[in-house]
């Protein structure tokens, strides 16, 4: 009976490919992980791992240029919502509350990476 074994590894290399969405790299509060897992679920693919861009062509969301002041919560909910030029609408992928979770998500990330937003110059 030969065809066991070829059973046996066609199943196993099925199930070893569950997704082939770059895994999250960081470990974050548990009060962020829902958020980790629905970017991880839709946006890595684009966006690389942990929102850190990398060989995408789609923009590292982990720097200044996305920090609140310049991109608020609203905007980043209007792109996923939407999309843009460049990035096709995501409101059948994602639920209100997922799009909430991976905007905490983000925020706690762009911080945990000492991105903060620049002072304005007093004059």
């Amino acid at each position: 009976m030969k065809f066991y074994p070829l059973v046996f590894l066609t199943t196993a290399a099925l199930l070893s490919i569950t997704s082939c969405a770059p895994k999250p790299t960081l470990e974050v509060p548990e009060a962020y992980k829902k958020g980790q897992n629905a970017f991880h679920k839709i946006c890595s693919n684009c966006h690389g791992s942990d929102g850190m861009g990398k060989q995408t062509q789609a923009p590292k969301l982990i720097d200044e240029e996305f920090l609140a002041p310049n991109y608020t919560d609203d905007d980043i909910r209007e792109t996923i919502l939407n999309g843009t030029n460049k990035m096709p609408p995501q409101k059948k992928n994602l639920t209100t509350e997922e799009i909430t979770e991976i905007i905490k998500y983000l925020r706690y990330s762009q911080n945990a990476a000492g991105l903060e937003p620049e002072e304005e110059e007093e004059g």
